[in-house]
């Protein structure tokens, strides 16, 4: 049940954190440099969020089937929370001290963005490692950059 309050909070510390760094960035980066900089800043805040997850370790024996999709999993339910967290942060927003406009707040073209890259990010970046966690039985490639990757953070710790 521990696992569960410490995941819960670590998914909340992300998901306002994710919010909070948008906010800053939508107000300091200037509108072409916007675009490229938001995704940056999410992709980076999600690599360090899956940290929690090995999915290179050895495990010996069997398989269960709901444990070769618990990368998906992991990244589908932090996208999906992240998601739900942020619109009520952004509708708190409008509510609180913005201008209280719906019709503006969505018209502007970042806030879609914003919800596309919250979406999309974590479940991408879950199939990328799943992908590279069956590919690993296919091949013995020991130069694979993920590969190398964790285990450069795993000789860290």
């Amino acid at each position: 049940m521990k696992k569960t309050n410490k995941l819960s909070w670590r998914n909340t510390w992300y998901s306002v954190l994710i919010w909070l760094l948008a906010f800053l960035i939508a107000s300091f980066v200037i509108i072409p440099w916007f675009y490229f900089v938001l995704p940056i800043t999410v992709t980076l805040i999600t690599i360090y969020y899956f940290k929690i997850i090995n999915p290179f370790k050895n495990e010996k024996g069997r398989k269960k089937i709901a444990e070769r999709d618990r990368i998906f999993i992991f990244g589908l339910a932090a996208s999906l929370f992240w998601f739900l967290v942020i619109s009520i942060l952004n509708v708190l927003q409008i509510a609180g001290f913005y201008y209280f406009d719906f019709l503006f707040y969505f018209s502007d073209f970042r806030n879609w963005y914003l919800y596309i890259l919250i979406l999309l990010v974590p479940v991408i970046y879950s199939l990328i490692l799943e992908s590279a966690v069956k590919g690993k039985s296919r091949r013995k490639d020991k130069n694979s950059l993920l590969q190398s990757f964790y285990s450069q953070r795993l000789s860290k710790v």
